[in-house]
């Protein structure tokens, strides 16, 4: 009797790796196969394997994000499609937040039925972010849409593969709708034929275990995830911890907008209250539930248990209230394609409340992406171009380590277009891309540099598409850590005609042969400045991070000839403090 069940956890952890690798290889045949440079160099796709009732089995995420295109979409998809009327090779395509289980209408979603002894028992599903899909903007994500109606095409699930057989009329409804169809088709067959890569490892599995035992596995991944979750929150502090973040812009405009949270530990279980927030926003940074839950899944595995299986049986000790047409909870026509900004502010907030709790584990405030839409004509080729671009802010300092520089954070995770790519695919090049010096909040431990990008455009009929917080409301320091440096764009920098840019716009025109910059917040500090390490000061200074004059000022290190005058620092120090 023993031996049978050792061999049956030894099938479970099988199937579970086994599963794993197939996420892992659909998604390098998406990245290798795909079209546009958004995929193909950005990585901006993630894929995921769910059981017939839709509960998550394996995820390969590039952004944590992504997530919350994929959690809904079997429901939405099964809704629509009961699974008695779904046949082997169909493909269902889908992008709707409110009715497709996307979380805004570029993330472009296939879900592919997989099917034993005549049966659904899984879904292979991939999720894509296609540059352009339509709307009032060129890139289709804009802050300052105020409708979900003119953010692009909006698809309900829809069969797009039939049998084995693309759905030519569905793939132009796609083509005709977007400023770059070339892309957008390349893009669909790289999707459809990341889900058969899928469906194979997936059938190949069934036909080494049988179908009752593979869903017996199933079953026994999902049990396994949710008692290593439940063990980990036992290990938690016990009690209530609340904390607020200001949403510095709506999309339109400065503003100041709430969001709240109380994260509850009891027992083995999770509550997190977004009740407080604000209702949603004019501008297009609302995020629907689905949105929500990737932030506090993606939180959770950070903080509690970094080692946690990303699949349904971890998220089963979670529970997540977000009130209805609140920030975090949107409601139609909400427009929410801006909605990965507010949710790297919620990173920060879940975090902020954590901190209460446990700060070993936590980081300081962040510098979330900003982004930029380039668009135009393109004058080697004659044909429209966008390039959709997202900048890297910075990460906040940890008690024990400094924030890294220059790197996504929280619920952001595709990178940066490598700048050979960008000026080899689009008419622009890129003259500045560097660390922004003492940006870094100080800290014992100093926050992540952010970043500066001029990009010159040589595009006719050129256009830009900017959005970015924490322009107005820094990255809050902790422990008496400085808070971290404000993002911002300007158009003709360094130039007598030099013009600040809004936090958010569209259209915003641009003449062949001008420059726009791109400063991205920066990480904020943790710890009082006065008790960092002088020989890492020193270090900061000689590589450029941090001017001697705010070695001094912030931290106070004196430096002479490329040294540390211990004497005059411990002198300056205590003067500080006296």
């Amino acid at each position: 009797m023993a031996s049978g069940i050792a061999a049956d956890r030894m099938a479970v952890e099988i199937v579970a790796h086994r599963l794993q690798a197939a996420a892992e290889e659909m998604m390098a045949t998406l990245v290798r196969t795909a079209y546009s440079p958004n995929i193909k160099e950005r990585r901006d796709c993630s894929v995921g394997i769910f059981d017939a009732k839709g509960q998550l089995l394996a995820l390969t995420a590039i952004a944590p994000l992504h997530l919350s295109s994929l959690l809904g979409l079997v429901a939405h998809v099964t809704r629509r499609f009961p699974l008695d009327t779904l046949k082997p090779g169909d493909g269902i395509l889908a992008n709707d937040p409110y009715h497709g289980g996307g979380s805004h209408l570029p993330d472009l979603t296939v879900a592919t039925p997989v099917f034993a002894d005549g049966e659904v028992v899984a879904f292979v599903c991939n999720i894509a972010h296609h540059s352009d899909v339509g709307g009032r903007v060129p890139g289709s994500e804009s802050a300052d849409c105020t409708s979900i109606f003119q953010e692009g095409l909006r698809l309900p699930p829809v069969r797009l593969v039939e049998g084995g057989e693309v759905r030519q009329d569905i793939v132009e409804i796609v083509l005709l709708n977007s400023r770059t169809p070339g892309e957008r088709e390349g893009d669909l067959k790289a999707q459809i034929a990341t889900n058969a890569t899928g469906v194979r490892r997936m059938q190949e599995l069934l036909a080494r275990f049988g179908r009752e035992a593979t869903l017996a596995a199933f079953d026994a991944i999902l049990a396994h995830g949710e008692a290593r979750a439940r063990a980990a929150i036992a290990a938690l502090p016990r009690g209530s911890w609340t904390n607020e973040e200001i949403i510095d812009n709506d999309g339109i405009a400065a503003a100041e907008l709430r969001t709240r949270v109380t994260v509850t530990a009891a027992g083995d279980t999770l509550r997190f209250d977004f009740s407080g927030t604000d209702p949603q926003m004019r501008g297009a940074r609302n995020m629907v539930m689905g949105a929500t839950l990737a932030c506090v899944y993606y939180a959770v595995k950070a903080l509690v248990d970094p080692d946690l299986p990303p699949n349904a049986g971890t998220f089963r000790p979670i529970e997540v209230i977000a009130p209805p047409g609140s920030l975090l909870n949107a409601t139609p026509p909400a427009a929410v394609g801006d909605r990965s900004s507010l949710g790297n502010v919620v990173g920060d907030l879940i975090f902020g409340a954590f901190a209460q709790a446990v700060p070993e584990r936590i980081m300081a405030g962040c510098g979330p992406l900003s982004a930029m839409t380039f668009s135009g004509v393109d004058p080697r080729s004659g044909r429209y171009f966008v390039d959709y671009e997202t900048y890297a802010g910075a990460a906040g300092a940890q008690h024990d380590q400094d924030g890294r520089d220059a790197v996504r954070v929280h619920i952001s995770g595709a990178a940066n277009l490598p700048v050979e790519a960008a000026e080899h695919e689009f008419p622009l090049a890129v003259l500045r891309y560097e660390l922004i010096e003492d940006s870094g909040g100080a800290g014992t431990f100093r926050g992540g540099l952010g970043t500066r990008r001029d990009v010159l455009l040589f595009a006719e009929e050129g256009r830009l598409v900017g959005r970015a917080l924490r322009q107005v409301v820094a990255p809050r320091g902790h422990g008496g850590g400085h808070d971290g440096t404000r993002g911002r764009f300007v158009l003709r920098p360094g130039d007598d005609t030099a013009e600040a840019l809004p936090a958010s716009f569209s259209d915003w025109p641009i003449a062949p042969g001008e420059v726009v910059r791109i400063e991205t917040s920066s990480g904020a500090g943790f710890g009082d400045a006065r008790r960092r390490d002088p020989a890492l000061v020193l270090a900061d200074v000689l590589d450029g991070k941090v001017g001697a004059a705010a070695a001094r000022e912030l931290y106070g290190v004196v430096l002479r000839d490329g040294a540390v005058d211990e004497a005059a620092t411990e002198a300056l120090r205590a003067g500080v403090r006296a």
